[in-house]
């Protein structure tokens, strides 16, 4: 069919009339970039085409990525790192690497995280988000008997610090220098002084009313995180606690601390 030339300039840059080539339209539009516009469009149609045929996922135009795209990047990056970070370690894991695993441009890994440490820091935080909620979820209504609130929380201390994760993660953390470094030292400090004061509260709260004498809540629970950290710290990093094993020993630890000499 010919070009229909009595169409007016408006239609023209709204339509396409049958039998009019991409330069007529170009023409009749009046743009001189028109051309350049209608031959990008035509090209992009066959490549989704030929990618349909061929079962492909159509590739996306060029440009910057829509919100939710921008997320998976992230997290994929994230995912990818942790695991590159524990198998490998800091030293051997690079950014480079990172970004060839994901075959992603590195300059789509710098504008996220400035450097490897920065990097690593954004690992660490994702993890202690992680943990937290998990934690947050798993801990149940605590009944007002002290020895069964101090053995959750025993539990709880002796499971995420044999955590071959979390000891990993702890390692790696000490490749992080200056703010970083004390950033994650602080965190660690906050949560231990967040269990202390937890441990304490239920002493000073619960304790009389099971004929304990709460003359020192604040050294009880002392004594509560030193006995469970130096249990952590002789288990043998290939031999995490299970849960029933968690249990149990807590269960004993308690005890043996509430009783004192009656407990040996």
């Amino acid at each position: 069919m010919a070009c229909n030339h009595s169409r007016s300039r408006q239609a023209w840059q709204t339509t396409r009339p049958a039998g009019c080539t991409s330069f007529q339209i170009g023409y009749h539009r009046g743009n001189r970039y028109s051309e350049t516009w209608v031959m990008a469009e035509v090209q992009d149609k066959v490549r989704q085409s030929a990618a349909a045929k061929a079962g492909q996922k159509p590739s996306r135009k060029r440009g910057r990525p829509a919100a939710a795209d921008s997320m998976k990047i992230t997290q994929d990056i994230l995912t990818e790192a942790t695991r590159m970070f524990l198998e490998l370690g800091y030293e051997s894991t690079s950014m480079d690497a990172v970004a060839t695993n994901l075959n992603i441009p590195r300059t789509t890994l710098y504008k996220r995280f400035s450097d490897k440490a920065d990097l690593l820091q954004s690992v660490i935080d994702a993890k202690i988000a992680s943990w937290s909620e998990l934690n947050t979820r798993r801990d149940p209504a605590l009944s007002h008997d002290l020895l069964e609130q101090l053995t959750s929380y025993v539990e709880a201390m002796l499971l995420w610090g044999t955590n071959p994760e979390v000891r990993a993660i702890t390692k790696l953390a000490g490749n992080l220098a200056g703010a970083l470094g004390s950033g994650f030292l602080g965190h660690n400090q906050k949560g231990y002084r967040n269990l202390h004061a937890l441990i304490a509260t239920s002493v000073r709260e619960y304790g009389p009313a099971q004929g304990f004498k709460m003359r020192d809540p604040e050294g009880a629970a002392d004594l509560v995180m030193a006995v469970t950290g130096g249990t952590i710290a002789m288990r043998p990093e290939a031999k995490p606690f299970d849960e029933d094993e968690a249990r149990t020993a807590a269960a004993s630890l308690v005890e043996r601390i509430v009783r004192g000499a009656e407990a040996w």
